[in-house]
């Protein structure tokens, strides 16, 4: 009889569809993978709006596109994204996946961001210099002062500043890899989602705020004290987009122009907010961060204001990418129940 009852048991379960019981034979998705799914679809819809933006900017504006030599790079990152999804349901390779999607993604991200910064200088919104400097003297900073101090008082810092300055983004991409390679995969995505929102914010608000930073303002002594092109990286992109009759948009050579918000300052942070769960790695980020966060008035000539509207940017961003993580919560428990 105990057999009969087993047989009766099996008969009703194979007759029962594959449908009702998929959830019951497949165990649910963790909360964390449907949180990191979130991620990079929502920065993929990012990466299109933006891209729809860039694309209305260079039709209104009439500028010249020059597409050589980024062939190879729209190749390279499709097949990384190809690749990453081929993978990403082989749990061997799942890592690997991680790693090859978040640095495609992000990648992504800053093309289109890159070329918004610069599109949008096309708009010709009055030059904010003035207005930037004002709210930094309200709120009692002088940025011109806290550049004479460190090249004259504290020069030893520049041997800490110039690296973490100049190889912000090298860090943050680096870190994306190894987050994706040690199975970390929240925080990976999270960084990526968090750089395309912030990016694509910070162009946004760019637009409506032109500005050359405080380099405008400072004596040639006190230029002719530090390295080479200190605080003016980036004026030849302003002033032939800004004030040029014909640029033209060369997607290889695409470069930062936004001075405010201060997308140096969200990166900083970004990197930070990666690595803050370890007592060791933390105390590094945070020793990188406040190096980086200092050399953005001598290195990238900005604001004391462009550095608050990076911490706004970045705050805004990673607030949302914490509600959807808290989102994903409820949701796979009324799926596992």
């Amino acid at each position: 009889m105990f057999l009969n009852a087993l047989r009766r048991e099996a008969s009703r379960a194979e007759s029962t569809p594959d449908n009702d019981n998929l959830q019951l034979r497949q165990p649910p998705t963790p909360a964390v993978e449907l949180a990191a799914e979130r991620f990079r679809e929502l920065a993929i819809w990012l990466i299109l709006a933006g891209s729809v933006i860039a694309i209305a900017l260079a039709l209104q504006s009439g500028v010249n596109v020059d597409f050589r030599g980024t062939s190879e790079i729209c190749l390279l990152i499709a097949g990384l994204l190809l690749a990453s999804r081929i993978w990403v349901n082989k749990r061997i390779d799942r890592r690997i996946a991680d790693a090859i999607g978040v640095i495609a993604v992000a990648a992504m991200g800053g093309m289109t961001g890159g070329a918004l910064a610069m599109l949008e200088l096309r708009l010709h919104f009055p030059v904010a210099d003035a207005m930037l400097q004002s709210w930094d003297h309200q709120l009692g900073v002088d940025g011109i002062a806290i550049v004479g101090a460190l090249v004259h008082d504290y020069n030893w810092t520049f041997t800490f500043m110039q690296p973490a300055y100049n190889y912000t983004i090298e860090i943050f991409f680096a870190g994306l890899i190894v987050l994706a390679l040690r199975g970390d995969r929240i925080e990976a995505w999270r960084a990526a989602f968090c750089f395309v929102g912030t990016l694509l914010t910070t162009c946004l608000i760019a637009a409506f705020f032109p500005a050359k930073g405080i380099g405008i303002w400072a004596p040639p002594e006190l230029l002719a004290d530090m390295a080479p092109q200190a605080m003016r990286n980036f004026w030849p992109h302003f002033d032939e987009f800004y004030y040029g009759s014909d640029p033209v948009l060369r997607l290889q050579v695409i470069d930062g122009v936004i001075s405010f918000p201060s997308f140096h300052t969200v990166v900083g942070l970004l990197i930070f907010a990666m690595w803050r769960r370890n007592v060791v790695t933390c105390a590094l980020a945070a020793a990188f961060l406040g190096f980086m966060l200092l050399a953005i008035f001598p290195g990238g000539g900005h604001y004391f204001v462009d550095l608050l509207g990076g911490l706004a940017a970045w705050a805004g961003w990673y607030a949302l990418s914490r509600h959807i993580e808290r989102k994903a919560t409820p949701q796979m428990a009324l799926v596992a129940a």
